[in-house]
């Protein structure tokens, strides 16, 4: 009955971060206006989370293997808890930027530690246990955004923050009370110099684009040039430190083989679809197809009922399919669905013969749903996989690329629609090119796990 008790409470805690991941989607248009700034500015409190979470993630994921699970997720909550409320109070876009900057690097631990807690209950039943796991992140995406439609609607966009205090601290009492202390495994070292590295070069890439966006003159143009050298130099370094640490965040040596490379480059490509793209979907909604904010929240409803029935489903035939060919039928249904949302497209024309615009977008957000539920607890074991007896490390690693490819696909969808003549262009332009990466990285699921019982072929 404890491990039962275990599971719920870290899938609580997934939730929670789930909740907060999806709501500020629906909140930002709003805040737009009465924080009196502009897209490029404020689409920072989506990308800079993603950013704090790609930072903290495989650093969280190597803690939580060596010091203890319970050690590294009490601080995360209180973490995450905290910023919270910090984030209600902002007086300004940049202060909810570095609070919510604070509130990743909180809920950065959730998903790998908790993996790494449920891994650890059911060790008879892991693929099952981790791919229902994996599913409660998508009944946080039905709440988030209808939850936050509601909120904003009713009150104000600061409420979309204070949700997590009362989850926050009820999990806080039932980690003290289930988890048990354990012993350090080893002693921890932390590669903050390679963190470090690696979060410039993100950060700068993105402020760069952010210049560009803002202004064509000569001087802005020169910060841009200037920022985007800076990034490459990151990235070097960020290299050369990894090469060089006894620990260091990113194992090369595996990254350069050819599995986990292609592996870490899908979940770069699934996040920038999943956690890129489909943040604006209710920006999408009101600005092209004039929905209200309450709609635009319950919109992305049938995209997560997808995501949730066809990730059940596919997580108790794993051990019939093997991991590939779900992941293959996946990234078909969801290229062909995220091509089809673009408002350019003749489909669009002819809205009003057996369904209207929030219908067909209702439907294809269902189709997109359903690929990702297909896609993901097959990828999720497909990495695991690779590395057992790392569970937590791999589910860091694993998800630091998906948030890496996220907060890289909300800066330069940003930076198209800010540059476009209309933002019905700006999400053409968006979800053909975005669509039609995802289809084109097909060959790379080719070099993974097959799965169990599923003979790879060389």
């Amino acid at each position: 009955m404890r491990r039962y008790l275990i599971f719920v409470t870290a899938g609580l805690a997934l939730l929670m971060y789930a909740i907060d991941s999806t709501v500020v989607a629906v909140a930002f248009p709003v805040f737009t206006k009465d924080l009196h700034t502009n897209l490029l500015w404020s689409a920072w409190t989506i990308s800079i989370f993603f950013i704090a979470v790609t930072i903290a993630m495989p650093l969280a994921g190597s803690l939580s293997d060596s010091i203890g699970r319970k050690k590294v997720f009490l601080v995360s909550l209180i973490l995450f808890t905290g910023s919270s409320l910090a984030c209600g109070f902002a007086p300004n876009i940049y202060t909810l930027i570095a609070f919510r900057f604070l509130q990743g690097i909180g809920g950065a631990s959730f998903l790998p530690t908790a993996s790494g807690i449920v891994s650890d209950a059911f060790p008879e039943n892991r693929e099952t246990a981790i791919g229902l796991f994996s599913s409660i992140y998508n009944v946080g995406a039905v709440i988030g955004p209808n939850l936050g439609g509601w909120i904003v609607s009713r009150y104000s966009w600061r409420y979309v923050f204070y949700v997590n205090l009362p989850i926050g601290i009820i999990l806080i009492a039932l980690i003290l009370i289930l988890l048990k202390d354990s012993r350090s495994l080893s002693r921890p070292r932390v590669d903050l110099v390679g963190a470090s590295f690696m979060s410039g070069a993100i950060l700068f890439l993105m402020f760069g684009l952010n210049f560009i966006g803002e202004s064509f003159s000569p001087l802005s143009l020169s910060f841009a040039a200037l920022l985007l050298v800076l990034s490459l130099c990151s990235a070097l370094l960020f290299f050369r430190q990894e090469k060089k640490d006894a620990n260091p965040i990113f194992d090369l040596a595996l990254l350069q083989s050819r599995p986990f490379l292609a592996a870490n480059a899908s979940n770069l490509i699934i996040g920038a679809v999943s956690f890129g793209v489909f943040s604006f979907i209710p920006f999408y909604a009101t600005s092209v197809h004039k929905l209200s904010t309450m709609m635009s929240g319950m919109i992305l409803t049938p995209r997560s009922v997808g995501i949730i029935f066809a990730s059940a489903t596919t997580s108790f035939l794993l051990r019939r399919w093997g991991y590939r060919w779900p992941m293959v039928w996946g990234f078909i249904i969801v290229s062909i669905g995220t091509i089809l949302l673009a408002p350019g497209l003749p489909l669009w024309g002819m809205t009003g013969i057996g369904f209207d615009r929030a219908e067909l977008l209702a439907l294809l957000l269902l189709t997109t749903g359903i690929g990702m539920g297909i896609v993901f607890p097959a990828a999720n074991n497909a990495c695991i996989e690779l590395m057992p007896d790392k569970v937590a490390t791999i589910v860091g690693l694993r998800n630091t690329f998906r948030t890496v490819g996220g907060a890289l696909g909300v800066s330069f969808i940003t930076f198209i629609i800010h540059l476009s003549s209309s933002p019905a262009r700006g999400f053409t332009i968006t979800f053909i090119s975005f669509g039609l990466m995802l289809f084109c990285s097909i060959p790379l699921l080719f070099l993974m796990p097959a799965g169990k019982g599923v003979r790879d072929k060389p």
